[in-house]
């Protein structure tokens, strides 16, 4: 089965592919922090791709240029930056799904900095 396709048939919300944490226990002011500099490091990237190009190759798995050049713009894109209320959505009814599962428990604290 293609998941995200089912993902998307089922949900109409964009696939959440992978995510950033921070440790809850961190002060708020840090939590905010690293949310900022991560911000501002995907949004040079996506602004500089040339200038990050060596760093992907080097650490990709063997694959050709196009391939993965493919594989950063599924993974790295506006969504990585911000979002939005369709991103949020998509996340939270993830969540939902899992909980009802059983999968992971209860979600006490707001889930996004």
């Amino acid at each position: 089965m293609d998941l995200g396709a089912f993902w998307e048939t089922k949900t109409g919300l964009p696939i959440p592919l992978g995510g950033i944490v921070v440790n809850r226990h961190l002060p708020s002011e840090i939590q905010q922090k690293v949310n900022r500099v991560l911000r501002k490091s995907v949004e040079f990237a996506l602004k500089n791709p040339a200038q990050t190009l060596g760093y992907v190759e080097q650490h990709a798995q063997e694959m050709s240029h196009e391939v993965m050049m493919q594989h950063i713009n599924l993974y790295v894109n506006d969504y990585s930056v911000d979002l939005g209320e369709r991103g949020r959505k998509a996340i939270l009814y993830m969540f939902e799904m899992a909980q009802e599962k059983g999968i992971v428990p209860k979600i006490k604290k707001e889930l996004f900095v």
